[in-house]
């Protein structure tokens, strides 16, 4: 256990390495969902009050551009590790002695801090426009761990894609497959507006809770029903993503 968190840490280092050597493309995992926000925001929020009654539309959106930019910066780390592997060097490692799941929990911890750190740009974004923060700053910490735990757990989407595949353009799958699921929840109008199969399909779709359990932090304040179904929702994809993870880690090594 011990040598699975040494190589987990020295692997997570590299790949926080690989981020900061390429910026650009941290800075469109930034500008994307602010740019969304923006326009969102300025497009509905004149009419949200009367609408669907959400007087706060820009704290309304914020979470939702968060989990865009969450979802950008996971779906990224299954194509760096498709490029590990075209380059020869997944290879490598796989004859040292480090253990199996430390070369993609590396990957996978360098994705929760990076989406971490975007996610509170985009936080900072948001207060700046207004958003406010009803839990305080206690329940933006908090709000920062789900974003993060989220991208880990989303990113094991993206990972397993790339472990099964080694392709690029496969690894891309696990950002695309975040919209429909985002699009299915109630990212823009209140559930509650909601009717027929579209209300079904919101209550059945996970990104549902979580979106409501960080938009809550943000709005009303502490409700610990909302936020132990966001949890429960983070764990659950976040076991099926690790199984998907190790079962194409499996493959790939037998």
């Amino acid at each position: 256990m011990t040598q699975v968190i040494v190589d987990t840490w020295y692997l997570m280092l590299r790949g926080l390495r690989e981020s900061l050597r390429q910026p650009v493309i941290e800075i469109g995992n930034v500008f994307i969902p602010i740019f969304f926000f923006a326009i969102t925001v300025g497009a509905i929020s004149g009419v949200a009050g009367r609408a669907f009654g959400v007087s706060n539309y820009v704290g309304f959106q914020m979470p939702v551009a968060v989990l865009q930019g969450v979802a950008g910066a996971a779906g990224a780390g299954g194509i760096a590790m498709t490029t590990d592997i075209e380059r020869g060097y997944f290879d490598k490692l796989l004859l040292t002695p480090s253990p199996r799941m430390a070369l993609v929990a590396g990957r996978l911890a360098a994705d929760g801090l990076r989406v971490t750190v975007i996610s509170a740009l985009i936080l900072v974004a948001g207060l700046v426009t207004g958003s406010g923060f009803a839990a305080g700053p206690g329940g933006a910490i908090l709000f920062l761990i789900m974003a993060g735990l989220f991208g880990v757990a989303y990113s094991g989407i993206g990972m397993a894609i790339a472990l099964k595949t080694g392709s690029p353009q496969a690894a891309q799958l696990g950002f695309l497959l975040f919209f429909p699921l985002l699009f299915l929840s109630p990212a823009f109008a209140p559930k509650d507006v909601f009717s027929g199969w579209l209300a079904f399909l919101a209550t059945i779709n996970p990104v549902t809770y979580l979106l409501q359990g960080m938009r809550d932090l943000v709005l009303s304040g502490w409700d610990a029903g909302s936020l132990a179904a966001a949890f429960a929702c983070i764990i659950g994809i976040g076991a099926f993503t690790m199984s998907l993870c190790a079962l194409a880690l499996r493959t790939r090594t037998t």
